[in-house]
């Protein structure tokens, strides 16, 4: 893996995975005027699915791993300070001596580096720090290390590429009294697919993910994550936690639920009662806030993508309601088209011709949707809207050129929907093509 595509991996997860900020978006706007982050959420999940499994879809990662950071860089070693001089402009000159090598030549054992900074380090600590390039290496400016965190760091050298056995490692550290420790264990976990995350559900500690969520200092990124981990490990009755949440937002408007991740836990949780709740409060409720929509759409994109709890069929229905609101309708063309829902080829048709200038975005959903539709009644409603508004017709043509549009990118097929709640109770979400789950004992 190139240092690049680190980068642009670590950009993209923040692209899609970001809520956007309740201050963007009044409670109750229908459709307020789009925040620049969404239009990136929007770009970022063209490039996202076209791989057949996406990281944690929930969890947004802070950093690179030390894992990132191992894979990207040309070293990395463990130093100690052996001195610090302060030159007249301020600046503090650091004398550092490897004392153990991660990655990189033998050479480097006993070196010196020597590094530069404004910033203060103490002389008593370890120190981390990678380096990039060949003949010569440029280091990065070095992160104090604790002796816990040290034998961490050594751990991951050991570790598989992936796998359950991999994420148990950091299941055991997530809640480290080490920052760094805790830290990078819950940036591998957004790292993680639903599935590795799945093969773990026997060793997660379901009352310490409860109080997590209940707990109103957690940061929202690791309730996101808690989350998830309840829809392996939660029961029926814990997806009263949902309203619990919801009431607390309401008492106190700080306080951010993780509503995307909520709903996504809710629906493993509740079944088909609380896909229909969902449904009628935030899918086909024109009262409910845009935030909320977006959370309940990006949930059902995941269970129709990643999980096989409900029918596509069934969360396409639920989808489908959304068609009714003009302003909110291009969130869900894409994800019925990928679907191969064809059921809404006059609604959508009827959304490009009803459009205004609020609107306007749905017209090329609409286009891509009709063009990539089998039927023959799309393409002649197709031939319709081009007689209507022939450049927004060509304009959203002539972007196929360059990738399928939204509407094509393909959407990897459930392992089997023969057991989906839409016929039978479960309490935990079934993966496509989960592993075996572990026999280590919580």
């Amino acid at each position: 893996m190139t240092h690049t595509k680190s980068v642009f991996r670590q950009s993209l997860r923040f692209a899609i995975k970001q809520p956007l900020s309740p201050s963007a978006v009044s409670s109750h706007a229908r459709r307020p005027q789009l925040p620049l982050q969404a239009v990136w959420v929007l770009a970022a999940m063209v490039c996202a699915w076209t791989t057949p499994a996406m990281a944690c879809p929930f969890c947004s990662a802070l950093a690179p791993t030390i894992s990132d950071d191992l894979d990207t860089s040309s070293a990395a070693v463990l130093t100690t300070c052996e001195s610090i001089h302060q030159d007249q402009d301020g600046f503090y000159l650091y004398r550092m001596r490897v004392v153990e090598v991660v990655k990189g030549g033998r050479e480097l054992a006993g070196s010196v580096i020597e590094v530069a900074s404004i910033d203060e380090l103490s002389k008593d600590d370890l120190f981390w720090h990678i380096g990039f390039g060949e003949d010569s290496i440029n280091w990065v400016f070095p992160k104090p290390m604790s002796r816990e965190a040290t034998a961490y760091l050594r751990g991951l050298t050991t570790l598989p590429d992936q796998g359950p056995d991999r994420m148990e490692y950091f299941l055991r550290h997530l809640r480290h009294a080490d920052d760094v420790v805790a830290a990078d264990a819950y940036n591998e976990f957004a790292e993680a697919t639903l599935e590795d995350i799945a093969a773990l559900s026997d060793q997660l500690d379901r009352e310490w993910v409860i109080g997590q969520l209940r707990d109103a200092s957690v940061p929202v990124h690791r309730r996101r994550l808690c989350w998830t981990f309840l829809a392996q490990c939660g029961t029926t009755a814990d997806a009263s936690l949902l309203d619990e949440l919801l009431k607390r937002r309401q008492e106190d408007a700080t306080f951010d639920p993780g509503m995307d991740a909520a709903i996504g836990c809710y629906l493993s949780l509740a079944g088909t009662p609380g896909l229909a709740r969902i449904e009628r409060d935030y899918l086909a409720n024109p009262e409910a806030s845009y935030l909320d929509t977006f959370a309940a759409v990006a949930a059902i994109r995941v269970h129709g993508t990643e999980l096989s709890v409900h029918s596509r069929e069934r969360l396409a229905t639920a989808l489908r309601h959304v068609l009714k609101q003009p302003a909110l309708a291009d969130l869900v063309i894409s994800d019925l088209a990928r679907w191969e829902d064809w059921s809404a080829i006059d609604r959508v048709a009827e959304l490009f011709v009803e459009a205004t200038e609020e609107t306007r975005f749905v017209k090329t959903a609409a286009v891509l949707y009709l063009k990539n539709c089998p039927l023959p009644a799309a393409a002649a409603s197709l031939e319709k809207l081009r007689a209507i508004d022939p450049e927004t017709v060509r304009a959203a043509e002539a972007s196929m050129r360059f990738y399928g549009g939204l509407a094509t990118i393909p959407v990897p097929e459930p392992e089997s929907q023969e057991t989906s709640l839409d016929s039978q109770e479960s309490t935990a979400p079934k993966v496509a093509n989960t592993q075996p789950e572990s026999s280590v004992a919580r």
